[in-house]
């Protein structure tokens, strides 16, 4: 589905990402967790080419990423969620109309867009907030509407940077379980960069771990727990046992 290889990214004389290889199964569920600017955001915008690398290649679906251009580029993004840590709702527009805009954007009917966006939000618990504006909604609510955006165009791979760390405390449980209904249910391939442990435990078929712009350890979740082999790793096996 998801083939990356050898991918480099630097930012002046830093470097965000060091040879990176990940490869990701149809219907997978990815986690990718790792300290603060070790490279993991990163990486997945580097897939949907909002943040253009360096190097490498990214092969999506047999699609060569990165030697797509213009409407082939937009189009090709449509058919990757993303749904992004700050959520990024147009404070102007109602609920259901930043769920349809880029439907609209796209050429879409604007009633299927409706229907679809109305079917989206339902997904997600927000059916009825349809027509308030994201100020009329908490965080956790603004980031559910950001995660139907991501649902409403039928992606084939969502990814997912760091979804729950503009939330407070209180709040992050509540789009947690939406995340987990939706790895459940779709049948979606996921890439989804967070530090929640425990939900990679219940929902991920593999963990990668990544330091230093470089994937260091990776594994199914209960094994690679059990027993990490890396210093990330055995750090955030620790916050399972506090």
């Amino acid at each position: 589905m998801l083939q990356i290889r050898d991918l480099y990214k630097s930012y002046g004389k830093t470097t965000a990402l060091d040879g990176v290889d990940l490869h990701v199964a149809r219907g997978e569920t990815v986690v990718i967790m790792g300290p603060s600017g070790c490279g993991k955001s990163t990486l997945i915008r580097c897939v949907n080419r909002l943040t253009e690398p360096d190097g490498g290649s990214i092969i999506l679906g047999g699609q060569d990423v990165l030697a797509l251009q213009g409407p082939e580029l937009q189009a090709f993004r449509r058919k990757v969620g993303f749904v992004f840590q700050h959520f990024n709702l147009i404070a102007r527009l109602t609920v259901l109309d930043n769920v349809m805009f880029h439907l609209v954007l796209a050429g879409m009917d604007r009633e299927e867009a409706r229907a679809r966006a109305l079917l989206a939000l339902d997904r997600v618990g927000l059916k009825a907030a349809a027509d308030r504006r994201p100020a009329q909604l908490s965080g956790g609510q603004q980031q559910r509407v950001g995660i139907a955006r991501a649902l409403v165009t039928n992606p084939e791979i969502m990814l997912w940077d760091e979804p729950t760390a503009s939330l407070d405390p209180i709040l992050v449980g509540e789009v947690l379980e939406v995340m987990e209904e939706l790895v459940k249910e779709t049948g979606t391939t996921m890439v989804i960069v967070t530090h929640e442990v425990s939900f990679a435990l219940r929902a991920a078929h593999r963990i990668v771990f990544m330091d230093r712009g470089k994937v260091v350890e990776e594994g199914d979740p209960q094994e690679v727990f059990a027993q990490p082999r890396s210093e990330i790793a055995r750090l955030y096996r620790k916050l399972l046992m506090n």
